[in-house]
């Protein structure tokens, strides 16, 4: 299968969802709109019916206005529903219009999403940190940020797994971690109805006000109700007060005791006032815990069923201590006692909670709210419950969102390896392997458009050795090292690779290839540029100690900012260093004779790409570039034309 086509099928299937979608939206914005219709006539039919009842004192009236209330609350609560299905229809649609824009490479859109990005430098309150090391390669390899690999493969939607998944695309990792992780996506990727479901319900937390960054510090912090224990004593003491005052103004209106009625009437509005003003008072703390810990109660229910997707992770061996293990241990795990610990069953009798939390903010259930807060202080009530559930389940609660992190990065990298089942799995070499050469037959550029991207062999290694990629400006050379760096993230991460076949031994990256000034710190490019190639060439000596891993180094025409013998000098010497530490690489340059060096052409392998020259129809020189590597030193040079071709050359 070719490449392009498997990204058609992807395409044609989210197409075809989405017709499907909009379909049943229209449907069910047709019947949102005669429900609201509905509910104003009903409301109207209240007011006026009401408004005869007590002019006329007639009972027919009463009982009309009595009927037509209920059938507005009853109309109310169905056409919430209604426009929660809504809610989450259109939820789905952007879902897949996500997924849409990843395939057809719509940069600019997926930056418009506030899902779909990020960026420790641009969001510094992500939480995501990254080392100096990590921040490189990111920048020079389109890691993270606008037109990234974080946004191709990015279907996350909560902070934890949208900074998890930043975290492996920039984090190195030994080969069992990575053949861990790609087991686990590749048992994934047939699962699509579900992980579209997965998906949805993810956006759906991830744009609610919840934040599980700050569910986690409340859950492991201390409790707000011990110190104010006599809140629920009163509470509770009102409630029954309030149930013995309703009796007996029951009994007096029955009786027609005047005085009792009144006594009994005034007493009720008096227990109100009283705890009115104390939930204004003492609770407004309350009402911040319940913003943090019960965010919504479809939150909580998205977050449960989010849980409860680790069931479709491989099933692991007793002992088993994998990444995959622990994600299912974690979220789907039992205690000593056979006692289910299982996050998503906590998170449904977390649920519960919410359900009495929520009554207020629902117009269906305010009224019953109302009188439950008024006479017995059901928000202390529902603390209580609250922070019952804290003690049994808080110290968990790190784990569980962690564990969600890696599970919904797994999915993410899941959908990328359903859209391109052509795309290969890499192929870890041992630790104890003595190859150290990375093979990539028909490596491509993961991040450029199916039908323009040009594939090409690359080999890199064995250690003693580099590939050395010359040719003219604009040729294809830093894509070239782009590609690879980019697909090795991906093995890292877990990925399907952007090959026909991928073999690397285990490495870490180093890169130079984005690199700028610093005015505020007084750092020229020459010198920005020395103080990067200083920390690759100590990396290289780090891993050089390590038996279990070496460099992969790759760098693009590199201390330009000097004259071109020096250059060759400081270049060779680099490279010498990185070859003694044992590091693997490839460097591009457009200097010729840096090709001729002799010191290089003992352990350079030597490759090109070059341009085509060719008239156009009027006889104007046109330059076109089919970004193919060739074997040897690249035979020509392109500067000089292409100034001629933006009208800077000679004038004759």
């Amino acid at each position: 299968m070719s490449h392009s086509s498997s990204g058609d099928n992807a395409s044609t299937r989210y197409a075809d969802q989405l017709a499907s979608i909009d379909s049943e939206l229209q449907t069910h914005q047709a019947t949102d709109g005669r429900l609201g219709s509905l509910r104003v006539g009903l409301f109207f039919i209240f007011v006026i019916a009401l408004a005869f009842a007590v002019s006329t004192q007639q009972t027919f009236w009463a009982v009309v206005a009595v009927a037509g209330l209920v059938a507005f609350l009853v109309v109310v609560v169905h056409n919430e529903t209604v426009r929660d299905k809504i809610g989450v229809l259109q939820n789905r649609t952007r879902t897949l219009r996500r997924l849409v824009r990843r395939l057809d490479r719509d940069w600019k859109s997926l930056a418009k999403d506030p899902l779909g990005n990020l960026d420790a430098t641009s969001q510094p309150d992500s939480g995501l940190q990254l080392d100096a090391r990590q921040k490189a390669l990111a920048g020079d390899l389109d890691l993270l940020g606008n037109a990234s690999l974080f946004q191709l493969v990015s279907m996350a939607a909560t902070m934890p797994g949208r900074r998890t998944l930043a975290s492996w695309l920039t984090q190195p990792v030994l080969p069992p971690v990575a053949i861990d992780r790609h087991i686990a996506v590749r048992s994934l990727a047939p699962l699509r109805d579900d992980r579209i479901r997965f998906y949805t319900l993810a956006r759906e937390v991830g744009t609610s006000t919840g934040d599980p960054d700050s569910f986690v510090r409340w859950a492991g912090g201390p409790m707000w109700l011990p110190g104010r224990r006599w809140l629920l004593t009163w509470g509770r003491s009102t409630a029954v007060i309030a149930i013995a005052t309703v009796l007996g103004l029951i009994y007096a209106i029955l009786s027609q005791d005047r005085d009792l009625t009144r006594v009994t009437f005034f007493a009720l509005i008096a227990i109100a006032v009283v705890n009115l003003l104390l939930a204004s008072w003492m609770l407004g703390p309350v009402a911040e815990i319940f913003s943090i810990a019960l965010a919504s109660r479809r939150s909580v229910d998205d977050y449960a069923e989010l849980f409860d997707s680790a069931k479709w992770l491989p099933e692991s061996e007793s002992g088993d201590t994998s990444a995959v293990a622990s994600i299912r241990e974690n979220l789907l795990g039992t205690d000593a006692n056979s006692n289910s610990l299982a996050a998503s069953n906590a998170m449904r009798e977390l649920s519960g909670i919410a359900a009495a939390a929520s009554l207020k903010h629902s117009a269906a259930t305010f009224l019953v709210y109302l009188p439950l807060q008024a006479f017995g202080l059901w928000d202390v009530e529902v603390l209580r419950r609250l922070e019952d559930w804290k003690q049994r389940y808080g110290d968990q609660a790190q784990a569980w969102f962690r564990s969600l992190g890696e599970l919904e990065s797994l999915l993410s990298l899941a959908a990328l390896a359903d859209e391109y089942p052509d795309w290969a799995s890499p192929t870890w070499l041992s630790e104890n392997d003595t190859d150290s050469t990375i093979t990539c037959v028909g490596l491509g550029h993961p991040l450029l458009p199916d039908a323009s991207r040009v594939r090409n062999d690359v080999t890199i290694g064995p250690t003693g050795t580099l590939l050395l990629v010359t040719g003219s400006n604009m040729s294809g050379k830093s894509t070239m090292l782009r590609s690879l760096g980019l697909n090795v993230s991906l093995a890292m991460a877990g990925g399907p690779v952007c090959c026909e076949s991928m073999r690397l031994p285990p490495v870490e990256m180093a890169t130079s290839i984005r690199v700028s000034d610093d005015l505020s710190q007084g750092v020229s490019f020459y010198m920005a540029e020395l103080n990067r190639l200083a920390a690759v060439v100590g990396h290289a000596r780090e891993l050089a100690a390590q038996p279990d891993r070496r460099l992969l180094f790759l760098l693009d025409e590199i201390l330009q900012g000097t004259n071109s013998r020096e250059r060759q000098i400081a270049v060779t010497r680099v490279l010498g260093m990185l070859i003694q530490s044992g590091a693997i690489g490839a460097i591009t340059t457009h200097d010729l004779e840096l090709a001729d060096e002799p010191e290089l052409l003992k352990v350079a392998h030597t490759v090109h790409f070059r341009e085509t020259i060719t008239p156009d129809a009027s006889g104007d020189e046109r330059m076109t570039f089919d970004y193919r590597m060739r074997q040897g030193v690249s035979p020509t040079t392109n500067a000089l034309r292409l100034l001629e071709m933006v009208g800077l050359g000679e004038e004759k």
